[in-house]
């Protein structure tokens, strides 16, 4: 900012310099006695004594000869009136310096703060590096430019750039709730611009505690439909996604913000290291709790049809392991189709879990007497083996158990 301004006064100190140095240099002026004066009245004299000349020998008249006299004095007059007009145009005009030298510098400062873009001159990278002392004055020109521009959009609230460039420069000063109102002024004037509703997005998530959901998430997802590609409103959905737990969603996000960055830039770096963590954690839960979900449809039979109120029993086993279920819920079948999802909270046992079980057979059976041990008329689907990890099972309910006493022991379902 500094060098900004000590450039500008050199420049104005330049054009001045240019300006008045033809006012207030020093040209000598034409003295009454030079030769040039002494040479126009020897050449009146001279053409004076050929007119007394002429009279006396009778070329001229004696009217003709004073109406000559009196021409060759007027002219005589003319030249020495111009001699004496350079000579006074030759002196110094320091008024008039004075006045250019009080005038131009303001009008020139004046005219930039209300047609020009000062806040511009300031950037972030700037500022830090101040000292205190530096910061403090800073800050005060800062204001007093933000000010300013604040002043100039009152007398023209048609400039959706300007209350942009306002909005920047109150959340850079964090007067979030001054650039939220800036900003819904902006987009009010501009509502199809992408990153206006992503830099809205921020600074309403700044006022809503650090929080994206809500009015915040409702501008990302704006910016988004707009241009899917915005950087910004990727990145901001992408941590809304983290945010509230969706850790596929976030890596999702990031995945395509990635795809749109310079490989060798900072940005692009840290989105590789987030994506990186994102994808470590999503791999560490789905190991760790063993979760598994899906839907469970009624499909067509040749058996019974259930009533509304019959229990339905959906369970996942281990492959590679124990027979008895590892976890299990119940619903009824006037839940049909349900989503589900099984994981460790719904072990039937310490030492049943799904946790370290990578692949897992998920079923489901509606009992007509809620009886957790299969019977003859009990309706079954089953699918598998499948992921641990997987949210997309798909079982459908379609046969019957023929006879109660075929079913293994492992097969009951503990009370």
């Amino acid at each position: 900012m500094t060098t900004f301004w000590l450039l500008a006064a050199a420049l104005i100190a330049a054009t001045m310099a240019c300006l008045l140095w033809p006012l207030l240099r020093h040209r000598v002026a034409p003295d009454p006695d030079t030769p040039e004066r002494a040479l126009l009245a020897d050449l009146y004299r001279e053409q004076l004594n050929e007119l007394d000349t002429d009279l006396q020998s009778g070329t001229l008249t004696a009217a003709r000869h004073a109406g000559a006299r009196d021409e060759l004095a007027r002219r005589l007059l003319d030249e020495n009136a111009s001699a004496t007009a350079a000579a006074r145009q030759a002196k110094p005009s320091p008024l008039l310096a004075a006045a250019l030298l009080a005038v131009l510098p303001s009008a020139a400062i004046l005219l930039y703060l209300h047609l020009g873009n000062p806040v511009a001159q300031w950037s972030a990278n700037d500022m830090p590096a101040a000292t205190d002392g530096q910061h403090q004055l800073s800050g005060l020109q800062l204001e007093g430019m933000v000010n300013q521009l604040a002043k100039r959009l009152r007398d023209a609230p048609g400039d959706a750039e300007g209350w942009a460039m306002l909005a920047r420069s109150y959340s850079v000063m964090e007067r979030h709730d001054d650039a939220a109102a800036a900003y819904a002024k902006a987009i009010a004037l501009a509502p199809d611009v992408a990153p206006l509703r992503s830099d809205y997005a921020d600074v309403l998530a700044s006022l809503n505690g650090g929080s994206l959901e809500g009015a915040p998430m409702e501008q990302i997802g704006r910016a988004l439909a707009l241009d899917p590609d915005d950087p910004k409103g990727l990145a901001l959905a992408a941590s809304a996604a983290a945010e509230r737990g969706d850790t596929q969603g976030a890596i999702g996000y990031w995945e395509h913000l990635y795809r749109l960055l310079p490989a060798d830039s900072q940005t692009a770096a840290r989105i590789a290291a987030n994506l990186a963590a994102a994808r470590g954690t999503a791999a560490t839960s789905l190991t760790a709790s063993g979760e598994i979900g899906g839907i469970v449809t009624l499909g067509e039979m040749a058996g019974r049809i259930p009533r509304p109120d019959e229990t339905v029993f959906i369970y996942a086993r281990a492959v590679d392991g124990p027979r008895m279920p590892l976890a299990v819920i119940r619903r009824t079948v006037r839940d049909l189709p349900a989503r589900f999802t099984l994981d460790d909270s719904m072990a039937l046992g310490p030492d049943h879990k799904l946790t370290g079980y990578p692949r897992l057979m998920v079923e489901a059976r509606i009992s007509a007497s809620g009886n957790a041990t299969p019977q003859a008329g009990d309706l079954v689907g089953r699918t598998g083996p499948v992921a641990a990890g997987s949210h997309e099972v798909q079982i459908v309910i379609d046969s019957i158990v023929p006879d109660a006493g075929t079913a293994p022991a492992a097969d009951r379902i503990p009370h």
